[in-house]
């Protein structure tokens, strides 16, 4: 089962009553699986507060997983789960946090939770040209990537191809391993190249912000309903979540 968990996290007291705004961030962690696959240890974001780390960390451990199978025999090993989170603070200079589980698959080599965005091709910019693509690259064990295949959703692909394969060439990851040993795995990546101004990206923030306000994870933190969890990107990871509730 997949969900939203919910955590009263103790945070310090406060002489004054905390705004009740909810906070929504994004973390990673590195899971450690046996066999069975069972969180053996996590290692969350080191770039998040003690507390913070602690209490995803404990949320991670309770969930389950389908173990790494080869020969119909399963093995332990090692993923990155990525999750989005809200903190809202609560009576007593407590915080309710909710987390909720996005996707696992190999990590960014940078400790980053969103790839860096590709170069907008100077000769697609000049004629206004955008484009609309989903790239399904290959990490290979040694956490390089490579192009494995172009969908063309918008666009003309030979404006935009040179900038995608050059982007996917820097890209770097931490695998996914198998018994102590890096496993290959496929992701896909939807790549969207448009023209907008400012008005526009203003507009994006402003939305970002509401959605952020208005998502799942922070209506749950809140005491409200949920919605469905977003889809994992990675295609062929060899370890499939059973229950993150």
């Amino acid at each position: 089962m997949l969900g939203v968990a919910l955590l009263l996290v103790a945070v310090g007291a406060s002489s004054a009553e905390p705004e009740k705004k909810p906070i929504h961030f994004r973390a990673h962690a590195r899971v450690a699986l046996d066999a069975q696959g069972v969180p053996q240890q996590v290692e969350v974001d080191q770039r998040l507060p003690a507390v913070i780390r602690g209490a995803v960390a404990e949320r991670v451990m309770a969930w389950r997983f389908e173990p790494a199978r080869i020969d119909n025999q399963a093995h332990a090993g090692a993923t990155t789960v990525f999750v989005d989170a809200c903190a809202v603070p609560s009576d007593g200079g407590n915080m309710r946090l909710a987390v909720e589980y996005d996707w696992n698959g190999p990590g960014y080599a940078d400790g980053r939770y969103f790839h860096p965005a590709p170069r907008y091709p100077i000769d697609a910019a000049k004629q206004g040209k955008v484009g609309s693509f989903r790239v399904v690259l290959k990490v290979g064990a040694d956490g390089r990537a490579s192009v494995d295949t172009i969908e063309v959703q918008r666009g003309q692909l030979r404006l935009f191809e040179e900038a995608l394969r050059s982007w996917v060439a820097q890209l770097r990851y931490v695998p996914e391993e198998v018994d102590g040993k890096p496993v290959a795995t496929r992701v896909a990546i939807p790549v969207d190249f448009s023209m907008g101004g400012p008005l526009s990206t203003r507009q994006q923030v402003r939305q970002e912000r509401e959605d952020k306000r208005n998502s799942s994870e922070c209506i749950a933190a809140m005491g409200g309903g949920k919605e469905e969890a977003p889809q994992p990107v990675v295609l062929d990871s060899p370890f499939k979540p059973i229950t993150t509730g």
